[in-house]
């Protein structure tokens, strides 16, 4: 079983410069939604390419990493929330449709862009939901989003405290 763990620095990359961030969480609907934010996070986690899964080490241990999809939304979007195993979840969401590429997590849904370096399907972004910003993926292409896009970065994580 091959795990790679990751740390929640968020990079945004625009056409004319980059910013980074973290990712805080907040109680959803299902378990937990991520928002962006400024300062430090220990938000962790693995991933098991056995599993195909996202599991959260800090700081709710155990959490998994799903995408659910945002009823009514076009072009589809599926919110990204941590949630526990036993939660029932609606039609069409996934546990694992997030995998590790390129330094940062892509996702198998939607349609490839094509660019080789940022072979990504969709846009990672912050969207609002019932007046609250939350952490998305669209399925949209680099320019239907003004050429920005977001990524959870992968860190060798080997030594994860809490």
């Amino acid at each position: 079983m091959h795990k790679t763990s990751w740390v929640s620095r968020l990079t945004r990359l625009r056409h004319f410069g980059q910013s980074t961030g973290v990712f805080n969480l907040f109680e959803s609907t299902y378990g937990y939604s991520m928002v962006f934010a400024d300062g430090v996070s220990n938000l962790s986690a693995t991933y098991d390419s056995a599993s195909g899964t996202v599991t959260q080490v800090c700081p709710f241990a155990g959490l998994q990493l799903a995408m659910i999809p945002l009823e009514g939304s076009s072009p589809s979007t599926f919110l990204i929330n941590w949630v526990n195993s036993t939660v029932v979840l609606p039609e069409g969401s996934s546990t694992t449709s997030l995998v590790p590429g390129n330094g940062a997590f892509l996702t198998t849904m939607g349609s490839s862009d094509g660019i080789s370096e940022f072979d990504q399907n969709g846009v990672f972004k912050e969207i609002t939901v019932d007046g609250a910003l939350t952490f998305a993926w669209v399925d949209e292409t680099f320019e239907e989003n003004q050429d920005v896009t977001s990524w959870i970065d992968i860190f060798n994580g080997s030594a994860i405290t809490c």
